[in-house]
């Protein structure tokens, strides 16, 4: 099979042909997925330099217990799931205390169409940046994987372990307690109960 190959097929028969030992179909895999993999590690761990080394250890392990995907869900879901549990694993281990400033300063901006909208945009998104570090990791991880990397509550649930009105709830008072630190920065950014994307 080509490399060309691969991208006809979904993602449930890439799994089957990458555990028949189908690198270029695995590779597909980790094409197809792996800016979402880097938001989700980001996320969680607070350091998108960090993000990578999770991500890229992450898909190793992947790649060798493709066994593991019962099938039951999304390819992609199981995929984050895996890349969420190695980012959990690194903040469980770090020693040293990550600067809250610096979290997620790799996430991409939203081109705007003049300077000073692009400048207002990139102030907001720094407060953003830094009321997304000051919350609680539970907090930025449920966000960060509904509004950075806008996954549905479902396979927010899926990909963090957790139950679907938990996604709910805890969705809910994070905004809240993002609301209440951009309003201490000067800046009302959450709308309609959102965030504004992050890339």
């Amino acid at each position: 099979m080509n490399a060309a190959d691969t991208t006809e097929c979904d993602d449930d028969a890439l799994v089957a042909r990458a555990r028949a030992g189908d690198r270029p179909a695995f590779g597909e895999l980790v094409r197809r997925h792996q800016r979402s993999a880097v938001r989700v590690a980001a996320v969680i761990s607070g350091s998108t330099e960090e993000a990578y080394d999770i991500v890229q250890d992450a898909f190793v392990n992947m790649h060798r217990h493709l066994g593991t995907y019962d099938g039951r869900g999304p390819v992609r879901s199981w995929m984050l799931r895996v890349v969420a549990n190695h980012a959990k694993n690194q903040v469980r281990g770090r020693v040293r205390r990550l600067r809250r400033d610096e979290r997620h300063a790799g996430l991409a901006l939203t081109v705007a169409d003049s300077a000073e909208e692009v400048a207002e945009r990139r102030l907001e998104h720094e407060a953003l940046v830094v009321a997304l570090g000051r919350l609680r990791a539970d907090d930025r991880a449920v966000l960060g994987c509904r509004f950075v990397v806008g996954l549905g509550e479902a396979e927010t649930a899926q990909v963090l372990g957790i139950a679907l009105g938990t996604v709910k709830s805890r969705t809910s008072r994070a905004l809240g307690r993002l609301h209440d630190q951009l309003e201490r920065g000067g800046i009302s950014s959450v709308s309609d109960g959102a965030p504004g994307r992050l890339g």
